[in-house]
């Protein structure tokens, strides 16, 4: 794993999170998928791990599915992604379908984040350095703290998912490990008990 001073200077407390898992969908988990990302079993168990942490705790869980492709998308790639590919790890979530990069552009997320006054975005799924790093982005300038998973994060290759983390840590994002968010989930809900 490589090393983010910024974590030192920048510390976190979980005050209203929701946890959002982006685009893990058979596309880029199945190993039949053209797309399929090499080892992606590792950030699935973390956000397995995340995921049950924030249902018990009774916070929002959202995923989204990459869907079709928007003009530039398919522009720019060639192709889009047919519905057969659009099948979430986790359908027992809310889920929204989007079409580009940003879980924000044409859906109803920031809506539903705000109807639940959440106010943090614990940021999960695949690929680090365009969907998630977008989304990322999207939430900042919306003013939602955005908190980055390093570890239940995935991308094609450790350049892309570390240099995209490493940009956020500069003035978007804090990062964290999945422990540390369980821990941080466990200080939430005692407090919430007290």
């Amino acid at each position: 794993m490589f090393y983010f001073p910024e974590r030192e200077k920048k510390r976190f407390t979980l005050k209203r999170p929701a946890l959002l898992i982006i685009d893990l969908q058979n596309y880029f988990t199945s190993p039949d998928s053209p797309a399929y990302l090499r080892g992606v079993e590792v950030a699935i168990e973390n956000i397995r791990k995340l995921k049950i942490s924030f249902e018990r705790a009774k916070l929002p869980v959202i995923a989204t599915v990459h869907v079709g492709a928007s003009p530039m998308m398919k522009k720019w790639w060639g192709n889009e992604v047919d519905k057969r590919w659009a099948v979430p790890v986790f359908s027992d979530v809310l889920l929204f379908e989007k079409n580009t990069y940003d879980a924000f552009y044409s859906t109803k997320l920031e809506e539903e984040l705000r109807s639940k006054s959440i106010n943090q975005l614990i940021i999960t799924g695949v690929m680090t350095h365009l969907c998630c790093e977008t989304t990322a982005r999207s939430a900042f300038v919306r003013n939602f703290e955005v908190i980055m998973v390093e570890d239940a994060l995935w991308d094609k290759n450790e350049w892309y998912h570390f240099s995209s983390l490493k940009n956020l840590a500069h003035g978007v994002a804090y990062i964290a490990k999945t422990e540390e968010i369980l821990c941080a989930l466990e200080s939430l809900e005692q407090g919430q008990r007290e």
